[in-house]
């Protein structure tokens, strides 16, 4: 798959979110779960070309923080009862597995782990950054078969 073995790497410029907060999962998708308050918030949305500005991190078993990017212009008290934050960007190395296969995610994040490790460039720059995903093309999930799940590992230049 060339030279990056399917990664590629990206920079994700600093911007502002709402940020879900660490939950669990049901409370996420709850009917009055952040999920629901995003849709009816629209408005918010920071405007992009390519794909939403929404991630996804594990910081807690079971639990998930659920950012989406806003505009500059968006105050505190539009996203109550949610926080407002400064997303600090950076590098990352991408790929995609399938969302609902357990196997496949973990083989992606586990060779994408190998390639940073055996990077004479790169190294992982976590904490504070967190692994994070994001769903591609949630319409294209029943015409493919399976859920593409973007995932985003924090990357930094090796210091020599």
């Amino acid at each position: 798959m060339g030279k990056l073995n399917g990664l590629r790497i990206i920079e994700i410029p600093d911007f502002r979110a709402v940020s879900s907060g660490s939950q669990p999962f049901d409370k996420l998708f709850a009917d009055d779960g952040f999920d629901k308050w995003m849709t009816k918030n629209k408005h918010l949305w920071r405007d992009c070309f390519y794909a939403d500005h929404d991630f996804m991190w594990h910081e807690k078993e079971e639990e998930a923080t659920w950012i989406w990017a806003v505009k500059d212009n968006v105050t505190a008290a539009e996203c109550t009862p949610y926080e407002l934050i400064d997303f600090k960007g950076g590098m990352y190395a991408v790929a995609t597995a399938d969302e609902n296969d357990n196997e496949d995610l973990n083989a992606v994040v586990g060779d994408m782990q190998k390639w940073i490790a055996d990077s004479s460039i790169f190294e992982m720059d976590v904490p504070p950054r967190y692994g994070m995903g994001h769903m591609v093309g949630v319409d294209l999930t029943k015409a493919l078969g399976w859920a593409q799940q973007e995932i985003f590992l924090p990357i930094k230049y090796k210091v020599k």
